[in-house]
Formats: structure tokens, sequence, C-alpha cells
């Protein structure tokens, strides 16, 4: 018996959750620019032969750019039957990065980003909360660890494309085993920012798609832009602060570990969390091979708690349910690749014993 969908958007937003809270915002920002005006000197300058001449060139490339170079734009990420629209602007200095995230449907929300600490504001809650990034990755920094990249996948350069008016470099990522998507890259040929991204099935069918519509790169982005719309008046109107995320602990050993892990995947984080629903807290488990991720959820079982099994899709994201034998323990594996990962992954899932 299937798990049911809405369970599954339920898990689904605790593992965006996870690395980086879903945003929601209306907001205007970016001023409109010719590409050609939007791009910064340092950018103008960089010619074509200087420019790196292979796929894993150039994943360092649009790993470092999207810490090193400002932009402010407008995209869309397409998965399964769901399209979300957000806003990013984000600057680098000697103090580090700055950024703002907002999504343009939806409930008002908006994220501040300094480094690895974020404010996150619930306008229509009246709720401020503070966090920390964590492991997941946000289009468009989903490039950090090339060297694993390298391990697990082969890439290749497939000549140009355009991508919201500006030339862009396509990178294939290949997988070289069948436990993982491929995945198509688009950076601008320029500073190398990652203009769009496509995971890719089995049978080559875009399951999950981000692009820019509209993009701003380089020196002429504003810091304006990085300001908050509610920082100067969540006090003033009885917002509710939640520092409760910062309290998570960073890592925990549960003695739950997977013994067949697919090659080239790693665990990453632990943690115990709370749960809607649930009363005892449940341990979630992060892992990745550079690019896909996979979450596990070992959750104690509970009277009334209905024992499904099985696989369910939306979008890039697969899940796998798996009551354990003595029905006192149910696994719950979610992640960016195929399914024969996840039932590896939680078929393998056992505890060390005390």
């Amino acid at each position: 018996m299937k798990f049911g969908i809405m369970k599954f958007r339920t898990w689904l937003v605790v593992v965006i959750v996870s690395g980086l809270p879903v945003t929601k915002i209306l907001a205007e920002g970016a001023k409109s620019q010719k590409p050609s005006e939007a791009v910064s000197q340092e950018s103008q300058n960089c010619p074509s032969e200087n420019r790196p001449q292979d796929g894993i060139a150039w994943l360092n490339r649009i790993a470092k750019s999207t810490i090193e170079t400002a932009f402010s734009g407008t995209y869309i990420h397409h998965y399964g039957p769901r399209m979300e629209t957000s806003r990013i602007t984000h600057i680098a200095d000697e103090a580090g990065e700055q950024e703002k995230l907002e999504t343009l449907d939806g409930p008002l929300r908006e994220i501040i980003r300094k480094n690895d600490e974020l404010i996150c504001y619930f306008p229509d809650a009246k709720l401020m909360k503070l966090d920390r990034k964590r492991a997941r990755k946000f289009f468009p920094a989903l490039i950090s660890d090339v060297a694993a990249i390298k391990e697990n996948y082969t890439a290749k350069l497939d000549g140009i494309d355009r991508v919201a008016g500006f030339d862009c470099q396509v990178v294939i990522v290949d997988p070289k085993d069948n436990l993982r998507f491929a995945h198509r890259f688009c950076a601008e040929v320029n500073s190398g920012l990652l203009l769009s991204a496509t995971v890719l099935s089995e049978r080559g069918d875009p399951v999950e798609q981000f692009a820019f519509t509209q993009v701003v790169i380089g020196n002429s982005v504003s810091r304006d832009l990085l300001k908050s719309t509610y920082a100067d008046n969540y006090k003033k109107n009885g917002w509710q602060t939640d520092k409760s995320a910062l309290q998570e602990p960073r890592s925990t050993d549960s003695g739950w570990y997977v013994k067949s892990l697919p090659p080239g995947f790693k665990k990453i984080a632990e943690v115990k969390r709370n749960m809607p629903g649930r009363i005892e807290p449940v341990i979630q488990q992060v892992y990745s091979d550079g690019l896909a991720s996979v979450s596990t959820f070992i959750e104690t079982t509970q009277a009334g708690d209905k024992q499904h099994a099985g696989l369910l899709q939306q979008g890039s994201y697969n899940l796998y349910v798996r009551p354990l034998e003595d029905r006192s323990f149910t696994v719950k594996v979610l992640g960016e690749v195929p399914r024969a990962s996840l039932q590896q992954i939680g078929n393998s899932l056992t505890n060390r014993p005390h």
C-alpha cells in the first residue's frame, strides 16, 4: 500500500527545511537591465580563451561563482505538477556572503542570510524564526563538492545555450551507475553563474528544473535589495520570535546506520527533530554524493499509526516507506535518486546493538 500524497508532501517539506526553510514572498525588487549592462566589468573582461575547457573545470567555476559573484534575479522551480517562482539577491565581500530570498507566490515569507545565519520572516503568522544554513542546497548554489561529483559522475560540455538573455555553457553530468540521476547545467559564459539546472530521469526526461527568467550579474547589483521588508516592523506589531532551531543539536549518533549504502554516498548530518503528530522525536539522517541528497527518517511507532509500506514519487523526489519487522519503528527514505537507491538504503538500515 502506497504512502499517501499528503503525508509525502509533509516529509518533503521537512527535507527542504532541513537545509534552508521554504520561502514564499510577494515583493518587488531588482530593476530590469539589459544583459550587456548587467554583467560586471570583471565578467566582460574574461576572454573566451580563459574559460574552462572541460566539464569538471566548469563545475569548479560554477561552485566558485555562486559564492563570489553578486547577482539578483527571479527564477522558476518546476518539480512534478508544481511550479514556484522566487527572487534571490546575493552579494559577497570581505565579511562573507549576504543573501535575501523571497518567493513570489503563496504566503508572504522572507529569508535573510548572513553566511550561515538565517532570519526567517513569516508575516501571515507574525513569526520571526532564527535558524542556521544546513546541508540542503538551493538554486543557484547546487554545486559545491566537485571532488565528490567527480567520483560518482562524468561531466562533458554540450555547446552554448541561452537563458534569461545570457549565453551559457551547457554541462551534462551523467552518473556512473543507475543509482543516481543525470543533470544538465547551464552557466553564464563570463561569470560562471549557474542560470539553469535540470534533473533528468533514467529515460532522459526532466523531473526537476530551475531557471532564471531575469537576472542581473555583477557590481551593478544594489545592496538595497538585501534589506528585509519586515526587519524594522516585526517588533512593533506583536510578532513572536522562535529560536528553537538554534538549539537543535548539530549532530548526534543514534546508532542507526545503513549497512549497504550506495557507492559514493556519505552521511553528512544526523539530528533528532520534533515532527507534527509525533510524540517522540524523529531521527533524520542526510546522505549525499555531491549532487544528490537522501534523507532517512526513523520514527517510533505509536498507537493509531497505520502501517503503510511502498514507494511514491513527486517530481525528482522518491519516497520509500518500510515498517521494521518488529513494528516498533518505521523507516522513511526520501531523496532525489532512483527508487532502487531508496530501497537499498531503506532495506539495509539497521540499529547497532547497545
